[in-house]
């Protein structure tokens, strides 16, 4: 049963990866784009984040296509619609082709999360989907750490349009390892035995009947899971967190480029740092979230303390040195960072299987609309103000109470027992 290891997760990893690069690498491209292209940060903002606007619409579908039993063709063609869009962002002439090319990304690109956290959730159990969710999750960290010296190299070397179209090519080619790799479920894996896949099945089985029986006398209907407690104070948390997720990851190289002396080589390993640490933190939050078992509050406690960093950074970054900025962002980035399986995690702990990836698909459809409003905000501000001290205090407040929503979130076995359980609505 190593296999569920060893090649699904791999395989997930680097398709997220990929899917990762493509729809941020614009943060590196935003100091020559921008004048190439005279766009202002508000601008720049909005075409950065409105990605996330149709990323945001196509989750539930996503997620409804992943409950069906298509995740798996879906995720391939996704691959090479999102593929073709950035490699046309790459000849992009205007403004309003910029905003094109980028809701033609979101639009292709909602369909893979949804999916991931479902393929999870038919894989392991529950005392394994934290080191699951947190091994696949490592996409982020490392692709926004790989991704930096990337594109610092190939903007050295060449141009932001050369940028765009080499890192379209990738998904289309890692399509074909995409279908060769990944099963949705043991049922549909060929590259097991027909041993391997009883074992895994009966572990399933019997892992569900002794953590999860009464998620299957829930309710069925989607909307009764929507509007129940838990999930509606999980949504806003999430909001929240996508807020200050993308804010963070689009506007940090700018950050760093207001040291003149700083070159794009240099800006790109320098922003690649936050992410570095938060391997090592992700890791450390996906052990601890299974062995307490508590996803909650292994993602409450560091997101809310991201946010108090990135408060102290908007009180001090003017004065600061560059090492102690530097600092405070590796913090703050790194548990933002950190945080991120964990989150994504707590549906499986609230909803049936049946119905956990179009839930989380309209969850995080909601919660998305924050990517949008992260970047765009942020590049207002940063246009208003002159500087970056009022975007950063916006993103750690969000930030802190993101993470005391979380600490409100029941987990499965409170779910289980207490009333705020309940529906409080009926169809």
């Amino acid at each position: 049963m190593s296999k569920r290891w060893t090649r699904m997760i791999p395989i997930m990893m680097v398709t997220y990866m990929v899917a990762f690069m493509d729809r941020t690498n614009i943060s590196f491209a935003i100091p020559t784009m921008a004048k190439e292209l005279h766009l202002t940060a508000t601008q720049l903002g909005f075409a950065s984040g409105v990605l996330f606007l149709f990323y945001a619409a196509s989750q539930p579908l996503g997620g409804m296509i992943a409950d069906r039993g298509y995740g798996k063709p879906m995720v391939a063609t996704l691959m090479i619609l999102w593929g073709l869009s950035e490699v046309a962002q790459g000849f992009i002439q205007t403004p309003a082709e910029l905003i094109i090319v980028r809701c033609l990304l979101g639009l292709f690109e909602g369909g893979l999360m949804v999916t991931f956290l479902l393929i999870v959730c038919n894989w392991f159990t529950v005392r394994e989907r934290g080191r699951a969710n947190g091994l696949w999750f490592l996409s982020f960290p490392v692709a926004a750490m790989v991704s930096g010296p990337i594109a610092g190299y190939i903007l050295h070397l060449s141009s932001w349009r050369i940028l765009f179209i080499a890192e379209g090519i990738l998904p289309i080619i890692w399509s074909l390892v995409w279908i060769w790799g990944v099963a949705a479920t043991p049922r549909e894996a060929k590259w097991l035995t027909e041993g391997e896949r009883r074992d895994l099945q009966a572990k399933l089985e019997a892992d569900r009947k002794e953590n999860a029986p009464h998620l299957d006398e829930a309710a069925p209907r989607l909307w009764q899971q929507m509007f129940r407690v838990p999930v509606l104070i999980y949504t806003l948390a999430l909001f929240l967190w996508n807020f200050s997720f993308v804010g963070f990851i689009i506007w940090l190289p700018s950050i760093l480029h207001q040291d003149k002396s700083l070159s794009a080589v240099t800006v790109g390993w320098l922003a690649s740092l936050p992410f570095l640490v938060a391997v090592f933190v992700m890791l450390f939050l996906a052990w601890g979230s299974d062995k307490f078992h508590s996803r909650r509050l292994f993602a409450a406690v560091p997101i809310g303390l991201s946010g108090v960093v990135f408060v102290i950074a908007a009180h001090s970054y003017a004065g600061n040195s560059l090492a102690a900025n530097l600092g405070l962002l590796i913090v703050a980035g790194s548990l933002l960072y950190g945080a991120q399986p964990m989150i994504y995690a707590i549906p499986g702990d609230l909803v049936p299987t049946r119905v956990v990836a179009t839930v989380i698909g309209i969850a995080n459809g909601i919660g998305v609309v924050g990517d949008f409003l992260g970047p765009y905000v942020l590049g207002f501000v940063r246009q208003a103000t002159g500087d970056f001290a009022s975007g950063l205090f916006l993103l750690g407040a969000a930030l802190v109470v993101s993470g005391l929503l979380l600490v409100l979130v029941r987990d499965r076995a409170q779910t289980a027992a207490l009333p705020e359980a309940k529906l409080v609505t009926a169809n």
